[in-house]
Parts: structure tokens; C-alpha cells; sequence
């Protein structure tokens, strides 16, 4: 019978495909092909149900012949009689059955694999494997360098977008003269399908079929699991910073961008998408590895002027980052230098008075002396943006306050002085 049927549905198969459906006749041609794959494939069902119930019902006394009366369980240990040996099998006890805080203790041990498959046992268990402290924990231990304050507001508000996304009215599908047929159709397959999301109920030759079994609630998307989830598969971009953007770009030595990055957990690394520049558009860099991004140390946004408040407490030799951009439309980026000395002053510690000067001098160390980026002033009292379209825009100055922020900008110190 399947070979008929194949035949006989081949050239209507063949129509489907090839005729367009810009075409009013065209379009009356691939319904019909659609009507005769759905019957094709509705009598297929019923003949291959008829035949299971068939096989089914030679097989019913062999099952009853078969059937033997399950052992009794072995009582656990703790409850065996005093006379009563207990049996290898009652020294294994049910995870439930544990006090809550060894059933904590052991759900600590677990990696976020096996929490995760932990949580699709049963519905108890997944309530637990999804706590808010369980996934903390791992959260903090992969993902804690790299996100911020602002990646748990925009995380926020994707939970928003797509709550939106999903209570949004649906726009009504036109309905054609086959929804027609399959309403008044006998049979089930095409009902149920084809209007499916359509109907509210289903129809009567579907009601007599028995309904399977409700599946388990979704886990909700508002628990720190469900975002551990979102980035480790790679479903949410979400705000960083990223040391020497386009990694072997000489103009981009020893900044720090603002960029949103994506986790690719077979390479376990990132896809970073950097803002415009101005009238270029957005940039995407594949491969950064961990050790080249940062949380956002500062709240304030890569097209704003960050506030200094550490200006009066400059000295030489102090580590900082400078905001910097080649013109307006730009946006800033974090470029790392060290505090230097006026030309007329004595270098000694003792006799040094550059920080009683309102001028502060800004040291590019990595470019070589004479070059135009060597070297810049800020006033200590009054700073704001300075700059030109020629050397470009200087910004807010923020100070280095640990040997672990020194160290990681000296990381990417080049190997040779650039001009």
C-alpha cells in the first residue's frame, strides 16, 4: 500500500513545488497538490494505526502468560527488624530522602551541566537545582570578571522585551477554502494541523482521542539560571569592555573599548560587536579571548564625558586611563598612561612640587619620545574635554587604585615603541 500511495501523491508533491503562488491559478493548483498530500497521508496514519492495534491484540496473552508479581522492596536499614539482616540494595538512599542541608550540600558539589540535568528529573528537584544560590555561585565564578552592572539591566530588559514579544496580539491568518474543508473534515489529521493555533477547542473527532499527558512546567526566565543559560549558549549580548580592539591593530595599542559580546562555547570565546564610529558602521570581531575583557569599571555611557574626581590626587608615577576619541561622533575609548613630571622639575621624590601645579602631565609611555602622542596636559582644577580634529579629543581621567588593574594593562604592553 505504501508504494501506491507514493506513486499516486508524487505528481501532486511535484505541482506543489513547482508551481509560484503569485499566480491566482497557480496558487488554485498548489492547493490542490496540498489537499492530496494531506489525504495521502491521513489514510497512512489510520492503516498503520489498524495494524498496530492488530499486532497488539495477538500479542495480549502472551503478555498475561509472561506477567510475574514484582518482588517485594527491601526495607531500608533503619527500618529493618532487630532479627533482620538488611539487604545491599536498602544501603542506597533516596537523594529526597536526604536532611535538607546534606541534599544542599551535595547539589553545591555539582558542575552547571550536572545541575542542569540534575533539575529535569522531577519537579522537585528541578525547583531546587533552580535556587537563585545555587547558580549564583556559578555565575560569579565564570562570568563575575566579565559583567557588570549594566549587563544585569540590559538582562532586565531583554526579560521585558520578550514577555512583550509574547502577550502581543497575534495578526489573523486569511483563510482559505481548504481551513473550510478541513473544519468539516472526518478525519483528524488535517483538523488539528492545519487550523492549529487557530481553533480554540479541538474538534470532535479528536476529542475521543485520549489527551497525552501534560509536560512539565518551562523553568522561568526570570532566575539567575535561565540568564547563566542565555549566555552560555550564546542568546544574549550583553556589555563589556574590550582591551586592543581588532586584536593586532596598532592604532587601538593599550585602549579599552566598549563593545557588546557573545559566548561561543565551542571555542570558548567571544564575538564582540563594537558601537559605530561616527559614519562607519558597526564593527564585529570573532575569537577574543578571556583575558581581554573587562566589566565596565565606571557606569558612565562610551558617548559621555566621565566625571574626574581623582585630579587633585595625581602624582607622578601614578597609573591611570584617560577617555579619548578621534572626533565628536566617536565614542570614547580607555587609553592607559602614567603620570609624568614638568620639564623643570627635579624628578627626586623629596624635591618634586609637579602636584602643587595646576598643569598635570599625561604620559603615553608605549609611543617614543618626540612622538605627537607621547605626551598631553589636563588642568588639575579645571578639566573638561580638550583636544582638536588633529590629535584628537581627551576626556574624563580615571585613577588605577590596584596592582591587579596595573598588571593587566602592562599584559598588553607591545613589543616594540610605536611612533
Amino acid at each position: 500500500m505504501l508504494p501506491l500511495l507514493l506513486i499516486s501523491t508524487l505528481p501532486a508533491f511535484t505541482l506543489l513545488l513547482v508551481a509560484p503562488a503569485t499566480k491566482s491559478g497557480c496558487k488554485l493548483a498548489r492547493e490542490l497538490g496540498l489537499l492530496a498530500l494531506l489525504l495521502a497521508t491521513e489514510l497512512l496514519r489510520h492503516a498503520t494505526a489498524a495494524g498496530r492495534r492488530l499486532r497488539g491484540r495477538g500479542r495480549e496473552p502472551e503478555r498475561g502468560a509472561r506477567a510475574m508479581p514484582a518482588p517485594p522492596r527491601p526495607r531500608p536499614a533503619a527500618l529493618a527488624a532487630p532479627g533482620e539482616e538488611a539487604t545491599p540494595a536498602a544501603a542506597g538512599l533516596p537523594l529526597l530522602d536526604l536532611a535538607e542541608l546534606a541534599l544542599d550540600r551535595v547539589l553545591e558539589e555539582l558542575s552547571p551541566a550536572s545541575l542542569a540535568a540534575m533539575a529535569c528529573v522531577c519537579a522537585a528537584l528541578r525547583d531546587r537545582c533552580s535556587a537563585d544560590a545555587l547558580w549564583e555561585r556559578h555565575l560569579r565564578a565564570k562570568w563575575g570578571r566579565v559583567l557588570g552592572a549594566t549587563a544585569r539591566k540590559e538582562w532586565e530588559a531583554e526579560l521585558g522585551a520578550r514577555v512583550a514579544r509574547a502577550s502581543a496580539p497575534r495578526p489573523p491568518r486569511r483563510r482559505t477554502w481548504v481551513d473550510s474543508l478541513a473544519c468539516a473534515w472526518p478525519f483528524s489529521w488535517i483538523a488539528c494541523r492545519w487550523l492549529k493555533g487557530d481553533a480554540p477547542t479541538a474538534p470532535a473527532a479528536v476529542a475521543s482521542e485520549p489527551a497525552p499527558a501534560p509536560s512539565p512546567a518551562a523553568a522561568p526566565t526570570d532566575t539567575v539560571a535561565a540568564w547563566y543559560r542565555a549566555l552560555e549558549c550564546g542568546e544574549f549580548w550583553f556589555p563589556a569592555q574590550v582591551y586592543n580592539r581588532e586584536d593586532g591593530h596598532v592604532g587601538f595599542v593599550l585602549s579599552c573599548y566598549d563593545a557588546h559580546l557573545r559566548y561561543d562555547r565551542r571555542t570558548d570565546t567571544f564575538t564582540a560587536r563594537y558601537p559605530p564610529h561616527g559614519r562607519k558602521p558597526a564593527k564585529e570581531e570573532a575569537g577574543v579571548q578571556w583575558g581581554r575583557i573587562r566589566a565596565p569599571p565606571v557606569g558612565t555611557p562610551a558617548h559621555e564625558l566621565h566625571a574626574s574626581d581623582c585630579l587633585e590626587a595625581l602624582r607622578p608615577g601614578d597609573h591611570f586611563e584617560i577617555q579619548w576619541r578621534k572626533n565628536k561622533d566617536f565614542p570614547y575609548g580607555w587609553w592607559y598612561g602614567v603620570v609624568g613630571h614638568q620639564a623643570p622639575c627635579n624628578p627626586n621624590e623629596h624635591l618634586c612640587r609637579c602636584h602643587e601645579d595646576d598643569t598635570i602631565v599625561l604620559e603615553f609611555q608605549h609611543y617614543a619620545p618626540g612622538s605627537r602622542w607621547r605626551q598631553t596636559t589636563v588642568s588639575r582644577k579645571d578639566h573638561r574635554e580638550t583636544g582638536d580634529e588633529t590629535g584628537g579629543f581627551y576626556g574624563g581621567i580615571r585613577k588605577l587604585q590596584t596592582k591587579d588593574e596595573i598588571s593587566t594593562w602592562r599584559r598588553f604592553w607591545p613589543v616594540d615603541v610605536l611612533n
